[in-house]
């Protein structure tokens, strides 16, 4: 792990140079004396200074693979990251020895917590709402010594092998089950079109006959076929009975 400040000492130096996006904090004789901002500085050589530079940018921590148990008792392996930043670089130094360290540690026991709190289908369902109670848990300690907390999530759960193949078992049964849903509605509406059908043909026996008709006349475009049409006055018998009637 990277360590989190640069130090200094100048012995039979005299300058030194903070850039943009650090805080330089100057001790002499070992008393903190004032923090230093972006600039280049001098000082004498018989001076006894030293200056931690501390960076104000915007870092990744990782915390990788912690295996932790669910609710349910089950075993799997976390790895989350989070986004923070120094925001009191006297206090980052001066309130614990390391706080990238002390940072990984509060990370380590939020994710203890949250995840002991949770089922499987929880943790795997809610990754979302679980980086919002992890930032919550914290931020708060974070701040406490100088840094701030920005975002965190979880970048990979890993599920034991078991659990896997129980879990792929499911989606196929799921994917299944859709497609089955999918055609029985299917059926259902065929059945319905045909029943609409069957109602239409017996309210105009007209139109079934038209069809009848229509099939007589596709059957006797195809060669080596005879076809005895039946009287066409009797086609449309039924529409004049209901007109005289």
């Amino acid at each position: 792990m990277m360590a989190p400040m640069k130090r200094t000492t100048f012995g039979f130096r005299k300058e030194i140079t903070v850039f943009e996006f650090e805080r330089g904090l100057l001790y002499r004789d070992g008393r903190l004396e004032r923090t230093l901002e972006p600039g280049r500085y001098q000082f004498g050589r018989s001076e006894r200074v030293e200056v931690a530079k501390v960076s104000l940018r915007e870092t990744s921590h990782v915390v990788p693979g912690q295996g932790l148990l669910t609710a349910d008792r089950i075993e799997v392996r976390v790895t989350l990251v989070a986004q923070y930043r120094v925001t009191d670089p006297a206090l980052a130094l001066h309130a614990v020895e390391n706080y990238s360290e002390q940072l990984h540690q509060e990370l380590q026991l939020a994710l203890r917590d949250v995840v002991a709190a949770r089922t499987i289908d929880q943790l795997l369902e809610g990754r979302a709402e679980i980086g919002t109670e992890l930032l919550r848990l914290a931020a708060e300690p974070a701040r406490r010594y100088g840094v701030e907390l920005s975002r965190v999530g979880l970048r990979d759960v890993i599920l034991p092998r078991e659990v896997q193949r129980v879990l792929m078992l499911e989606v196929e049964a799921d994917r299944t089950g859709r497609a089955d849903l999918v055609k029985a509605r299917h059926e259902v509406a065929a059945a319905r079109a045909r029943a609409n059908t069957a109602k239409l043909l017996a309210e105009n026996p007209e139109v079934a006959r038209m069809q009848e008709l229509d099939a007589l006349l596709a059957l006797a475009g195809k060669g080596g076929n005879v076809v005895v049409l039946p009287n066409l006055a009797d086609l449309f018998a039924p529409r004049r009975d209901r007109n005289e009637g």
